[in-house]
């Protein structure tokens, strides 16, 4: 999972600092922080620039313009749509012993989890900038409850589409034990 680097991340790039720089301070897999990295420039989270064969981090402190926003959210929800394409494809989410979640179901979980995490990162984010009058609270209240749409809906179609009482337990249990609570720090 990425999402657990975003906020130090976000906390360390208040000004521009390099790749290994960054994964130094976060402490975390390399692989996965330049993945975050990514993802958070695809966000627009993050300014990226080229320094001679570096790359240079900042955090975006401006508002996302409405066009970048709704590509982040069409990305989104393309993410999603895969991911439960690959839940889908199982017939069943739980061992044989019917009470723990398969290890190939539970990747597909930590990958929505994961999308359901970004979804309440950018919703902070937007809170933060509302209350910095960065943005208005007609665009920020819009955008937070696409988000909480976005949020509901992967939720929801998880447990409609599994009926069986011991697989909702689990999946219940997963996300209330496995959803992080994000703060955007400054």
């Amino acid at each position: 999972m990425t999402t657990k680097y975003d906020n130090k991340i976000l906390e360390i790039c208040s000004n521009w600092r390099h790749t290994n720089n960054i994964v130094s301070k976060v402490e975390g897999d390399k692989s996965a922080v330049i993945q975050s990295l990514k993802r958070l420039v695809d966000m627009d989270f993050l300014e990226v620039k080229p320094n001679s064969n570096k790359l240079l981090y900042k955090r975006k402190d401006t508002a996302q313009k409405e066009f970048d926003f709704m590509m982040m959210m069409k990305v989104m929800e393309n993410n999603q749509k895969q991911e439960l394409h690959n839940l889908s494809q199982f017939s069943t989410l739980l061992m044989k012993d019917g009470k723990r979640l398969r290890q190939k179901s539970l990747y597909v979980l930590e990958h929505i989890n994961e999308e359901v995490n970004r979804a309440y990162m950018v919703k902070v984010r937007l809170d933060y900038q509302k209350n910095l009058e960065i943005i208005t609270s007609d665009i920020a209240d819009n955008r937070t409850k696409m988000l909480d749409d976005y949020i509901e809906k992967i939720m929801s179609t998880v447990m409609n589409k599994n009926q069986d009482d011991k697989t909702r337990k689990a999946i219940q249990e997963y996300f209330q034990n496995h959803t992080t609570k994000l703060e955007f720090k400054i």
